[in-house]
């Protein structure tokens, strides 16, 4: 690695934990002021859920332009841009005068905003690491318990102290700072994306010197090279996005319900926001500590995955009997430090098997089809609360889904061998 990339690549990582605590910081934020703002629009809990699920949801459908709008306007320009829209979006939300409003406004402006920042740092990272990768998505995604830790006790006393537009405001004036990151980074090098990429004929002339059929065909393979769809095709894609969507979808309706749920069960707001910082000092603790177990092949990412899969669920599986404050204690500390340490263990099973040069498109497209999940299901737990007056059964089937994810291991595991997928 040159000092070039080096630095590039530490900036990167910069951005990724900057990104991810912030990532996380907004929609446990949010879920802080659920009952705020469920009581304020006099709404119902499964739609104020579903509005949080909405926003994470935008995250990942806008996931495919982040590769092409790099290609065009570099890295630095994106990431830049995307942390001015989802600082503008929160200060707009603060002017909201109903849910669809703020549903709106957030998902256009804070789900893009972070969803190309995400996608084009962890992308940068691939490609600038040859060694110590693990470490360094270790570092990079440990933003995400920090968040937890520091934005769900702060949005509560923003919330008690300013109301929830002023909270807004402040929120808005916090993720602004993505766009600070984003002038760090150095313009990555052009070399990859022009093997990568196909040109687009630069005039009608050029395009009318070639049969008609052969001028079209070239566009769409251009327009299928720049969106990465082509990633889809390959097996090896759908192995990390599997776990992706089941683990991310139980982590999404997470942090949306959780505060309501331990609300619910008769703990105060403050108990329910030191749940939230002892399960996030869990996960930045198992994530650096994995960094170092992965590199040095203690553990393989497979055999970690499916501890950490297989703890997440069983946490969620034995909620209903969590109602002492230090049952939920430990609960919580097992469930985050678990289900938080996937993510960043699934982007190092995607760079093994698809490699450095595929991950802008395959962080893309795995984000968009995690983000119809958020879609589907977002509302299903706060559904079933206002159906029957308990979380229980929705914390019991979510605790499922991790679960579920192990079948993509299984696949891997039993696939033949073959570099084409």
């Amino acid at each position: 690695m040159t000092s070039a990339e080096i630095r590039r690549g530490w900036c990167a990582v910069l951005c990724l934990h900057v990104t991810t605590f912030l990532w996380v910081g907004n929609i446990k934020g949010l879920g802080v002021m659920l009952p705020t703002l469920t009581e304020q629009f006099t709404a119902q809990t499964w739609l104020m859920g579903w509005m949080v699920s909405i926003v994470a949801g935008v995250v990942c459908l806008t996931g495919p332009l982040a590769s092409p709008l790099e290609s065009i306007f570099g890295t630095r320009a994106v990431i830049m841009a995307s942390g001015f829209a989802v600082g503008a979006s929160f200060i707009a939300a603060s002017f909201a005068t109903n849910v669809a409003q703020i549903t709106i406004v957030l998902a256009l402006g804070c789900g893009s905003g972070l969803s190309f920042t995400n996608i084009l740092s962890r992308a940068m990272m691939g490609r600038c690491f040859t060694s110590k990768y693990a470490i360094a998505v270790g570092i990079g995604h440990a933003g995400s318990p920090l968040g937890l830790i520091i934005m769900a006790p702060l949005v509560q006393v923003f919330l008690d102290t300013y109301g929830w537009r002023g909270t807004m405001l402040l929120m808005g004036g916090i993720n602004l700072n993505i766009a600070v990151c984003g002038a760090l980074l150095s313009q990555p090098s052009k070399e990859s994306h022009e093997v990568k990429y196909t040109p687009v004929p630069s005039s009608v002339e050029e395009c009318n010197t070639k049969p008609r059929g052969v001028c079209l065909e070239e566009t769409m393979i251009t327009i299928k090279n720049r969106s990465g769809i082509s990633v889809c095709s390959k097996l090896s894609f759908w192995i990390p996005t599997f776990i992706f969507i089941f683990n991310g979808t139980t982590g999404v309706l997470w942090f949306a319900y959780f505060i309501d749920h331990v609300l619910a069960k008769g703990f105060t707001a403050y108990d329910a926001v030191l749940f939230t910082t002892v399960g996030g000092l869990s996960n930045v603790v198992i994530k650096i500590l994995s960094g170092p177990i992965i590199d040095r092949r203690i553990l393989s990412v497979r055999v970690a995955l499916v501890i950490y899969i297989l703890a997440s669920s069983a946490c969620l599986l034995v909620d209903p009997w969590m109602n002492s404050y230090w049952l939920m204690m430990v609960n919580v500390f097992i469930f985050y430090g678990s289900l938080g340490t996937v993510g960043a263990l699934v982007d190092i099973l995607t760079r093994e098997l698809l490699g450095p040069e595929l991950l802008a498109s395959a962080f893309s497209w795995m984000k968009f089809v995690s983000g119809i999940a958020f879609f589907c299901f977002g509302f299903f737990p706060g559904w079933i609360y206002d159906t029957v007056g308990s979380y229980d059964v929705a914390f019991v089937i979510m605790g499922l889904t991790p679960a579920l994810s192990l079948v993509a291991l299984l696949v891997e595991r039993l696939r033949p061998t073959d570099k084409s997928n």
